[in-house]
């Protein structure tokens, strides 16, 4: 039975919620964000196409085909009126573990927030497009905690308040619904506690924090855990489970293989990607491993519907990979 304080507490919870509801609202309609449908590739001219009379474009956090070969600027690069602020250009400069939001603070701290006349884009809603994008348009300033958070979700998968909120609610694809709870998070983190979120982040969270609990308990099994080879340490689970907590649970390793069986199908999905241990310049996609598909930092075979080759024998492969890298680099 539900009791007069535990009503009380819940009618605060939602008026709060709904103070957020109208604030997030508002910012967004007078900075807007345009979330594109999702796209395996976009050139500059597509993008131009459908913004036709913006006085610029600023993407953030995803790739447009060919747009290195414009203007460097310290958020990324440009072509005429197109502006990119994202860390997937195939370039030296982001071959390393950074993310869009550092590049957005760094623009904005150079050149400022976008304009009213300004589109900015994103075509995903996880935590770095969430996180880069509202620092464009200002609706959050360019604080180090952000870019944190950022690097948590894509590269180290450490624990992060911010990343881990924005990172569970990211397949909802509702931008507006990840700026509220971000914002609720900023402001009144003792309301987050599991239990006083909305049902449906509260889900979503609790399922994203149990998957890094999964991921933990595999590091430390004994028994059906990590194997190593030379550089690579690999492991295979009966479901398939995020890689990108790997390296915060292994800090001292340089690849990590992860394999998963494909449904109806007798292949492997295997992910790889690389350690905080991993050295400077190796890149994934550069050593030609077979069925794989990704960045220089991080890919699978799922992209060309699996591999047959046994999980052992394709740590195998990818360790002889690294060896002839360092026999090269040295």
């Amino acid at each position: 039975m539900i009791t007069d304080k535990q009503r009380t507490e819940s009618k605060k919870r939602e008026k709060i919620l709904k103070g957020y509801q109208r604030i997030v609202a508002e910012e967004l309609k007078k900075n807007p964000i345009e979330l594109l449908p999702l796209f395996p590739s976009i050139t500059i001219q597509e993008l131009k196409e459908q913004f036709p009379d913006k006085r610029r474009i600023i993407a953030c956090d995803f790739y447009i085909e060919n747009i290195e070969l414009g203007k460097e600027n310290v958020g990324g690069y440009s072509v005429e009126n197109v502006i990119q602020i994202d860390h997937h250009a195939p370039t030296l400069r982001m071959l390393k573990p950074i993310s869009s939001t550092n590049l957005a603070m760094a623009y904005v701290k150079e050149e400022g927030i976008a304009s009213p006349a300004d589109c900015v884009v994103i075509n995903h809603t996880d935590c770095d497009s969430v996180l880069s994008s509202a620092i464009i348009r200002g609706i959050l300033p360019p604080e180090k905690r952000f870019g944190d958070a950022a690097i948590a979700a894509d590269h180290t998968g450490e624990k992060n308040e911010i990343a881990d909120l924005l990172t569970a609610l990211e397949e909802e694809r509702n931008l507006e619904y990840s700026l509220i709870h971000l914002k609720l998070l900023l402001d009144h983190k003792d309301l987050l506690d599991h239990k006083d979120l909305d049902e449906k982040a509260k889900i979503l969270l609790e399922r994203w924090l149990n998957e890094r609990k999964r991921a933990e308990e595999l590091t430390r099994s004994v028994e059906g855990g990590f194997k190593q080879t030379g550089n690579v340490w690999y492991a295979k689970v009966d479901k398939k489970i995020e890689s990108v907590f790997f390296p915060a649970f292994l800090p001292e390793t340089m690849v990590i293989i992860i394999a998963s069986p494909l449904k109806n199908s007798d292949k492997l999905d295997i992910k790889v990607r690389l350690g905080i241990k991993a050295p400077e310049g190796l890149m994934l996609n550069k050593l030609d491993l077979p069925d794989f598909g990704g960045r220089w930092n991080a890919g699978s075979t799922k992209r060309h519907a699996g591999t047959s080759i046994p999980l052992e024998e394709y740590a195998r492969i990818v360790n002889d990979k690294i060896k002839q890298y360092l026999a090269k680099k040295n």
